[in-house]
């Protein structure tokens, strides 16, 4: 028969020993060491200078002087000196400077209450006050030998901090503020982001930019060679009002935006340049183009060009170079005129029409080019004036519907005005007519209904 017992070491009273008393106090002394263990602290090398008796310490490790050779041992002042107590397994221990309970699993003080590896099949919370509430974790999903650490956020709230990537694959509700400081990917074929119904701000790539650096907000750019991708901004309900403002200094459509249609828009721009034109404050329209088609809308078709004052111009102007070589319309007046130019600073008046009585000035002289024979009569009520040529020389004809042509001062160059005068025969009088090298011409005659 051993003389301790098994678990506690303590001393038996033995059948012959004397003093028995001796050995029932030290028993005594060694549970009340050991039974409802607590100690001061446990991060001791050396004992302290003034211990009070029954003054007990989880040696640390590394433990000097009367300690050494002690670490993680219970060191126990009674009676004016230390005692040594080894810990056995299952000792449990109350650490009063931490407030917290430790137990010895042969090694070392683990914490009681720290995390231990329990399946998530038997793990569970339940609601203190309804135990038919709980959760329960399941963690299928993770990858093999990965390790997942959750931490609580300080604050009091329902779901405060997502750290890492989170996969939601249910519909989800925001009611508050929700701020990513990385990447928000969502992957559903249908999410929403904003539902309120009444006066409510969203914001996406709202904060402040820091000068130098780039901040780029994405929509809809995923799409694939073949894919349509439509971004709807705005109400699209009939009757619903709004706008949408856009207060960037530069929008830029890439390469591959081929089309912006706008059926019913009204467009409003300060400048608008096309086909890879820039406008500027004075041509607000700069168009880059092969042609250009105005097309009716189902009837006619105007183009209006108005100027503020008479004294202004309103007109088309024809250049090479942007040097100008011709100008059409009201310049500098409201008479329509027609002006030319060799150098595009000076400018020669070339037809003028008087807004208020219809009539066509040629301020320079008349050129026409001298036609082999007589044209095609002009149409009832019309009277056509051309040259004609005859032996070489240009002369001035009119030609009545009728056919019937005859010239205007046949003889110009010549010293004499010649005239014509009808008779009541279908011979033509002719007064004061020198023939001098005008050629040879027959007399010309009337018929007797002119």
């Amino acid at each position: 028969m051993s003389d301790i017992t098994t678990h506690l070491l303590l001393p038996y009273i033995l059948a012959s020993q004397a003093q028995k008393h001796v050995t029932h106090n030290e028993a005594l002394r060694l549970l009340d060491a050991m039974v409802q263990l607590s100690v001061l602290d446990r991060a001791r090398t050396t004992p302290p200078a003034s211990p009070a008796d029954g003054d007990r310490h989880i040696v640390a490790s590394g433990a000097t002087g009367l300690w050494a050779g002690w670490d993680l041992n219970v060191a126990f002042w009674v009676d004016g000196v230390w005692m040594r107590l080894v810990p056995r397994p299952g000792w449990l221990a109350w650490i009063a400077d931490e407030a917290a309970f430790v137990v010895w699993n042969g090694t070392t003080w683990d914490a009681v209450g720290e995390p231990v590896d329990v399946s998530d099949a038997i793990f569970s919370l339940v609601n203190n006050a309804d135990p038919t509430k709980k959760a329960t974790f399941l963690l299928s999903g993770f990858t093999t030998g990965t390790t997942r650490t959750f931490t609580l956020p300080n604050t009091s709230s329902e779901l405060a901090i997502l750290a890492g990537t989170q996969t939601f694959s249910g519909n989800k509700t925001f009611s508050g503020t929700l701020t990513a400081s990385g990447t928000v990917t969502i992957s559903a074929a249908a999410a929403n982001i904003g539902t309120a119904t009444t006066t409510a701000t969203y914001g996406m790539g709202t904060g402040t930019t820091t000068t130098g650096v780039t901040k780029t907000v994405n929509l809809g750019t995923g799409g694939a060679s073949g894919s349509t991708t439509v971004v709807n901004i705005g109400s699209a309900t009939a009757g619903a009002g709004g706008s949408t403002v856009v207060t960037t200094p530069t929008v830029t459509f890439a390469n591959a935006v081929t089309q912006v249609g706008m059926p019913q828009a009204n467009l409003t721009a300060q400048l608008l340049g096309l086909g890879g034109a820039t406008a500027d404050s004075y041509n607000r329209l700069s168009i880059n183009a092969p042609a250009m088609l105005f097309n009716n809308a189902g009837a006619g078709i105007e183009a209006t060009f108005n100027k503020n004052a008479a004294g202004n111009d309103a007109a088309f102007a024809f250049k090479t170079g942007f040097s100008a070589r011709a100008l059409i319309g009201l310049l500098g007046n409201d008479d329509f005129s027609f002006k030319v130019s060799p150098n595009g600073s000076t400018f020669f008046d070339a037809i003028r029409i008087d807004r208020n009585s219809g009539r066509v000035e040629l301020p320079e002289p008349l050129h026409m080019s001298s036609l082999p024979a007589a044209p095609d009569p002009p149409p009832a009520g019309k009277l056509a004036v051309y040259a004609r040529d005859r032996a070489g020389a240009g002369w001035l004809d009119v030609q009545r519907p009728s056919g019937r042509f005859f010239p205007l001062q046949p003889h110009f160059g010549v010293n004499r005005i010649a005239t014509w005068a009808p008779s009541t025969s279908t011979t033509v009088n002719t007064n004061g007519m020198p023939r001098t090298a005008v050629g040879t011409v027959a007399t010309p005659t009337l018929a007797t209904t002119n």
